[in-house]
């Protein structure tokens, strides 16, 4: 079967800063989604420029032709949390933590104009279409996430709340800290040793450390969930290195957030 597809993502100047989109998910009819970058600090709760998160996420909902009220995110708490967003859920979290969906760090979707938040500052979000149907899911994965294997989650998700057909869905994992980037202590890697049965390959020693390849680890997830490899993608961009993204790693706790917001278009 044919590999999954590493890609360089599209990018479009939109303001004072770039929007980005994986090719293969701007394809799909009456779907909108992008990945923020700096300067545009997508966070209400740390970072610089906070207090301009919410006009900002304003302003990309409006351009992706998604409603803003809408706007619904998770709370993000590094868990392998996926909940199915109800509409009760509508635009919890479009301004801040604070009213966010608690305790979890994915969400599946299946409500037109109704889109989703999520952030990152080195974690990958997964993003995940139901492209027939127009079904989506999201997901942090943190390391803490990555181990309780999140991206499973997801699917499992996507299977129990909509009957989905895993190898119909298309699949992109968004921008994060590089394979030989990402460094870990034993504490960790002992813990996936225990969590996950193919473990060692993900985590790759590059000068004498020992760092999780947080890509490789989900997308081996994804696989095994039953997504076709050749119908996912994977940003090539490392937000480490590339100074267009947030760094947790790089910058410090201080540092802003980027955020992925994806939904399905009213017709």
């Amino acid at each position: 079967m044919t590999e999954h597809r590493t890609v360089t993502l599209a990018v479009e100047p939109f303001a004072d800063t770039s929007l980005l989109s994986f090719p293969s998910l701007s394809s799909i009819g009456g779907f909108s989604h992008c990945i923020t970058t700096r300067p545009w600090n997508m966070a209400v709760h740390r970072g610089p420029d906070s207090d301009q998160a919410v006009d900002r996420r304003r302003r990309i909902c409006r351009k992706l032709g998604l409603p803003f009220e809408n706007l619904t995110a998770a709370d993000q708490i590094h868990s392998a949390h996926v909940l199915r967003v109800l509409p009760t859920d509508r635009g919890r979290g479009r301004e801040g933590r604070d009213t966010a969906i608690h305790f979890t760090d994915g969400l599946v979707c299946d409500l037109p104009g109704v889109p989703v938040i999520q952030f990152s500052a080195d974690c990958p979000i997964i993003i995940v279409v139901e492209p027939r149907r127009r079904i989506l899911g999201t997901a942090h994965a943190s390391w803490r996430g990555t181990i309780a294997r999140i991206a499973l989650e997801l699917i499992r998700q996507l299977v129990r709340e909509f009957a989905v057909q895993p190898d119909e869905l298309i699949a992109a994992v968004g921008p994060c800290a590089g394979a030989t980037e990402y460094e870990v202590g034993d504490e960790v890697f002992r813990i996936a040793l225990a969590q996950l049965a193919d473990a060692e390959r993900h985590f790759p020693v590059h000068g004498g450390k020992r760092c999780f390849d947080l890509r490789s680890a989900n997308v081996a997830q994804l696989i095994q969930a039953g997504v076709r490899p050749d119908r996912i993608s994977v940003a090539d961009e490392s937000t480490m290195s590339d100074p267009r993204f947030f760094s947790h790693r790089r910058d410090g706790e201080s540092t802003g957030r980027f955020a992925i917001i994806a939904g399905i278009r009213e017709a």
